[in-house]
């Protein structure tokens, strides 16, 4: 082999070895996008939405969320998201209002339960504090319930124990990953709750099921996440359980990594199949870096 193809040689295989380790999820809470190496990570992600969106509501969301994760040791990773919310609407005839608020801190505890080859198994438990509240007069009440409700909503639910007002959700994160032939991968995501109460409204188990696709494709890797969201109380007599889908396309450049995805709310009360004009769609656009 010449010198030259012994470099190209050997730069591939850097590369490969580079990208193949990261992992690929859709971006949500909680989310380890680390290598075996990495000591941790910190990340930058925006939400926008602009639905419901009709002519008898406008609405405009844009939502930052910071996120950072650090190795306690070979097998125990720990996180935390922090985000905030602004939402402004105006409905036909009325003047526009709207509504800024900090989301509950999520901080997990993740462990590595199976690592071998191209399997992976983690699990996890994650903990809010009750940030999310209410101000307690009824116009502003209004308004923040509306934040709260489209913030949750441009999500697909994915990150639901952020947006819970008046409770302090307790999380259980079980993640599985499988890469198969031809730079397919395949996993799934299964995270029961409590919220515990902090007001009059009843403690209630919720819980968020996911299964996820993606090829990857040099840096990049798009997929498919398909996603359900349910709750044993309705709250102020409202059922929030949710189908979604997620289009996503994540990118990995060493220690620096992309995450961008489109929410799709399917069903009703949120969704293309509900109730005419209410559908609430979201992206998401940003990434990090390893360290």
């Amino acid at each position: 082999m010449s010198r030259r193809g012994h470099a190209l040689a050997v730069t591939v295989v850097a590369v490969s070895g580079a990208l193949a380790p990261a992992q690929s999820w859709a971006q949500a809470t909680g989310d380890m996008p680390m290598r075996p190496a990495d000591r941790g990570y910190v990340a930058l992600y925006g939400i926008f939405t602009a639905s419901p969106q009709n002519r008898e509501m406008a609405t405009v969301h844009v939502a930052p969320q910071v996120a950072a994760g650090v190795r306690l040791n070979r097998w125990l990773i720990a996180t935390t998201d922090v985000t905030s919310a602004w939402t402004t609407f105006q409905v036909e005839g009325e003047a526009r209002r709207s509504s800024f608020r900090f989301g509950n801190p999520f901080v997990t505890v993740q462990a590595t339960l199976l690592e071998e080859g191209k399997r992976s198994i983690h699990g996890g438990l994650g903990v809010a504090p009750p940030v999310t509240t209410f101000p307690g007069t009824i116009p502003e009440n209004t308004e923040v319930e509306y934040n709260y409700t489209v913030a949750t909503a441009a999500r697909g639910f994915a990150d639901y124990w952020m947006w819970a007002p008046n409770a302090i959700p307790i999380a259980l994160l079980l993640r599985s990953r499988t890469e198969l032939p031809g730079s397919v991968f395949v996993g799934a995501d299964l995270n029961p709750a409590t919220l515990v109460s902090v007001n009059s409204n009843p403690s209630r188990l919720a819980v968020v099921a996911a299964a996820h696709a993606g090829v990857r494709v040099g840096p990049l890797t798009p997929g498919l996440r398909v996603q359900m969201f349910a709750q044993s109380e309705t709250v102020a007599g409202r059922d929030f359980s949710q189908w979604a889908a997620f289009f996503f396309v994540n990118a990995e450049f060493d220690a620096v990594f992309v995450r961008s995805q489109v929410a799709v709310n399917l069903d009703a009360p949120f969704g293309l199949a509900g109730q005419r004009g209410a559908t609430v769609w979201g992206a998401s656009l940003g990434g990090g870096v390893r360290l």
